[in-house]
């Protein structure tokens, strides 16, 4: 089998998680609440990794890709790595690199054990695959004006309210997408899973940015 090339690298590259599926599964843009506040969370670690400016008003969500839950990590990434939970009871968990705030990737339980999430303006990604946008996700959480444009210009369906539309098409595209097998040949030179190494880990929980995340355009 030939050498996995897919990889996800920190800003600074010093941390990397190699992809053993290049293969995407999914491409959405989410405008929630926590993606918009883990992604300030990590502008506050470095004035590198700041909000791109259409994020910052609304114009877009946080461009999202999905990969199969199939990892190689060394030791010296693994112990760049730290886990964390925006409140104890929260769905998502996010690995953020320490050496410079870049969020790595996550994991929801709705991707039954077999995604991660890549949240592609913070991490560097290198794959051979690409899909447009699926998908804009929890325009709800944004500024009425601002949706109501977003929809007129979207290529792509928005969904309002993701747990109340699950039955849609759209989400039910989306869910068949991030739970589906990983394949056999990703499995066997896999080494780890995102669960794998969160557990090796401490989680914490970091709340930070929560008023910001829930206030309009700067």
């Amino acid at each position: 089998m030939t050498e996995p090339e897919a990889f996800l690298e920190c800003r600074c590259g010093a941390c990397r998680i190699t992809l053993c599926d290049p293969a995407l599964r999914s491409h959405t843009q989410c405008l929630c609440f926590d993606c918009r506040q883990r992604g300030l969370i990590s502008a506050s670690r470095s004035p590198g990794n700041s909000l791109p400016d259409a994020v910052a008003n609304f114009e877009r969500g946080i461009d999202l890709l999905y990969f199969a839950n199939a990892l190689i990590v060394d030791e010296a990434s693994r112990d760049l790595l730290e886990f964390s939970k925006l409140t104890a009871d929260a769905f998502n968990t996010t690995a953020m690199s320490t050496c410079c705030g870049t969020l790595m990737c996550g994991t929801h339980p709705l991707y039954e054990g077999r995604t991660i999430s890549v949240n592609a303006d913070s991490c560097c990604v290198t794959t051979t695959s690409s899909l447009p946008v699926q998908a804009v996700a929890f325009a709800c959480d944004i500024p009425d004006e601002h949706a109501a444009a977003l929809v007129q210009r979207s290529t792509a369906p928005v969904v309002f309210s993701v747990y109340d539309e699950l039955e849609s098409p759209t989400m039910k595209a989306f869910v068949s997408a991030v739970t589906a097998p990983i394949a056999a040949g990703a499995s066997a030179i896999a080494t780890t899973s995102f669960e794998e190494l969160c557990a090796a880990k401490p989680l914490t929980i970091d709340n930070a940015c929560f008023v910001e995340s829930r206030s309009g355009p700067s």
